[in-house]
């Protein structure tokens, strides 16, 4: 080490040879904790003199580091894969002189990789040869994970945003396109990659269209207000089309704007329609069928547009709550790391804990999304509704509170329907927690049922079959509502709730639980006067079927159980967790990642003693036909199926028998123990 190098601390040495904005970094890193070493590397000598934060840094010996070692024997602890880049960018500081900045890999004394970002400055003597390259590091570790779960999480957003339908997108302030459907790439009429990352006077064809395009989405993005405009839009096949699109500002956590998204629709069969409208009104006797037709074209157009307003919504509903849940799960993932890189685990399981509860909400949001779309699994059962209800008023009197009455009368001659127990309970609850917040301080909820024959369908409802309906209706005597407000209930993501105090699913919920069961629901309200919703569920003659009692919670400790399992699932993260939970409870676990390898397994002369699969598959068959396909050769085989979303069997209703199970992902590892034992402990034989 030079004399002068000795008479200052190396940190600060290696802030005064750095520039000023450099030397602010290093001031901040220092002030965070941030660096872990400093160096000043004698080029001529070959020798790197360095602070015990660094020696720690490389698993080199402090003294030496002090004493000086040379920069191979430094370069030892990079990752492999990083040091000839390393070598390249030092080189080409030593070149040039001046700054030098690289991220890369060092193994610690544990054997683990850690990223880290050194920073440095060649000096060049009077001849420009580097004679001497001080410099720092600094822990990113954190950041590159951040980068990295950003970069998952945009990957998600741009498959999310691929399965909407229609046209959905969003551009940055600049108007570039950085997320679109396939909708989009329809209407643009290129690939992607020709459109993603430009603007629309890049990708369009029409200068005079897209410069208008892009003065409306900059007006939108300036005042920061959503608007729902018309565009004019020239089809890659020529064709002139007008558009119904529906633009709002993207916005950060902090409310700033950073972009644009949107959603369009093609009204031009409306426009058109709405303009033959006008001219048919000239001539009206002589062309009132073609005005009927035209009309019904204009009103399925209209319908159509108003779909499109719900999407919107709903799109911004789960981006609102999906990013407020995941970030208290990228919180929580970011603190557990540093609290592991400070070696301090005690706050861990609470960090892991928080994270595991936004996990759950997260699960509950979109099994509620599921139910509103009616594309959840239902386990339906010939239910007695009057037991069903009896048994839960004390559960709903406890909820309501003692401040409010409940009052109870079952009057319906028949009580058995086809339906999910679950759901209606669910339900039930759902609207008597509506009544009890319209009632404020205190009043009557009512609970009531009865019979109603109806044979002619109530309005203009497509979907209605006549039929005998059990009525099962929740009054209230509170506040009530306006019309505007009763027209909007069963949107998703709308509620007159206070912020935090609902989600504004939980009438929606309702509403596509009915729809999928094959009923309908009623709602009358008055400012004033209170509330009463209906539901009208279809009876069945059957008897009712006995509703199992609450298992408890299986145990999750090993079992010498020695049978083999079949997982079939093309996610390795839910075929590893599977796996390693059967194997923990002492089963011998097969594995496959498509259906074709599944079914080859099943065909095969190998020991399987039980089918976990997952209903999507990738391989020509989903998880429903490799199953069906393997009872051929293995008619005894139970079955676990596991979805996080298929498109139902039949009516949307499970169809099991006594030797299936369904799992809803995500699943605790409870309840795959306990459907495992369950189907592996008794003696099942299918029914010819």
């Amino acid at each position: 080490m030079n004399q002068h190098d000795s008479d200052v601390p190396a940190p600060l040495h290696a802030a005064q040879e750095f520039p000023t904005d450099t030397s602010e970094r290093l001031q901040l890193a220092l002030d965070a904790g941030a660096i872990i070493g400093t160096w000043v590397w004698d080029i001529a000598g070959d020798t790197v003199t360095a602070d015990e934060r660094f020696s720690r840094t490389f698993g080199l010996s402090a003294e030496r580091c002090r004493a000086g070692v040379p920069i191979a024997e430094a370069f030892s602890s990079i990752h492999p894969d990083d040091v000839d880049r390393v070598a390249a960018d030092i080189h080409e500081a030593m070149r040039r002189g001046g700054p030098y900045r690289c991220e890369y890999r060092v193994r610690h004394h544990d054997g683990l990789y850690r990223w880290v970002e050194a920073n440095g400055r060649a000096e060049l003597d009077v001849q420009g040869h580097a004679v001497r390259f001080p410099g720092v590091l600094m822990d990113i570790e954190s950041r590159r994970a951040a980068e990295a779960e950003r970069d998952r999480m945009s990957a998600l957003l741009a498959t999310f945003t691929a399965a909407v339908p229609g046209v959905v997108y969003a551009k940055d302030l600049a108007g570039r396109m950085l997320v679109a459907n396939h909708g989009t790439t329809e209407l643009i009429g290129r690939p992607p990659e020709f459109y993603i990352g430009k603007t629309d006077l890049e990708f369009l064809e029409d200068k005079d269209q897209a410069r208008l395009i892009m003065e409306t989405d900059q007006r939108i993005m300036r005042s920061a207000r959503a608007e729902q405009i018309e565009e004019h839009v020239n089809m890659p096949d020529g064709t002139a089309a007008v558009w119904l699109s529906s633009k709002a500002p993207l916005l950060d956590d902090r409310g700033a704007v950073i972009g644009l998204i949107g959603s369009s629709i093609d009204v031009t069969a409306r426009k058109k329609a709405e303009s033959a409208l006008l001219e048919l009104n000239k001539t009206l006797e002589a062309r009132i069928t073609q005005a009927i037709a035209e009309r019904e074209m204009a009103e399925a157009a209209l319908r159509q547009s108003q779909k499109m307003e719900a999407i919107g919504q709903l799109t911004g509903g789960i981006a609102h709550d999906f990013n407020n849940l995941l970030a208290g799960i990228t919180g929580s993932l970011d603190l557990i790391k540093l609290r592991v890189s400070q070696g301090r685990s005690a706050d861990v399981a609470r960090y892991v804990s928080v994270a595991y509860g936004a996990a759950q909400r997260a699960a509950a949001l979109t099994h509620r999304l599921l139910a509103f779309s009616r594309r959840q699994t239902l386990l339906p059962k010939n239910t007695d509704v009057h037991v069903l209800i009896a048994e839960m008023e004390e559960l709903i009197r406890r909820t309501v509170g003692p401040a409010i009455e409940l009052k109870v009368e079952l009057n319906a001659r028949a009580a058995t329907c086809m339906v999910d127990p679950a759901q209606v309970e669910n339900s039930l609850l759902n609207l008597c927690i509506n009544a009890r917040d319209a009632l404020g301080e205190g009043g009557l909820i009512s609970i009531a049922t009865c019979n109603q024959q109806l044979d002619e369908k109530p309005g203009l409802d497509p979907e209605w079959v006549p039929g005998n309906y059990l009525a099962i209706s929740v009054t209230d005597n509170g506040t009530g509502m306006n019309p505007e407000v009763l027209s909007r209930v069963f949107e998703p993501f709308f509620t007159t709730k206070q912020v935090g105090a609902g989600t504004g699913l939980g009438l929606s919920m309702v509403y596509g639980f009915i729809k999928q069961s094959g009923g309908q629901i009623q709602i009358q309200s008055e400012p004033g006067q209170g509330t009463c919703v209906c539901l009208l569920l279809p009876c069945h003659a059957a008897a009712p079927e006995v509703i199992d009692a609450p298992q408890e919670q299986a145990s999750v400790e090993p079992a010498a159980a020695g049978e083999t399992i079949l997982v079939v699932d093309d996610e390795p993260t839910v075929r590893v967790f599977v796996a390693e939970a059967l194997t923990h409870l002492g089963y011998t676990v097969i594995e496959a990642a498509d259906s074709q390898a599944g079914l080859q397994l099943l065909r095969s002369d190998t020991p399987i003693d039980l089918l976990v699969t997952d209903i999507g598959l990738p391989g020509g068959m989903d998880g429903r036909q490799m199953a069906s396909a393997g009872r051929a050769f293995r008619p005894d085989l139970p079955i676990v199926f596991m979805t996080g979303y298929a498109e139902p069997a039949g009516d949307g209703q499970a169809r099991l028998d006594g030797s299936m199970a369904w799992m809803h992902k995500p699943f605790p590892l409870e309840a795959l123990t306990s459907n495992v034992r369950a189907l592996l402990g008794a003696d099942i034989r299918l029914q010819p």
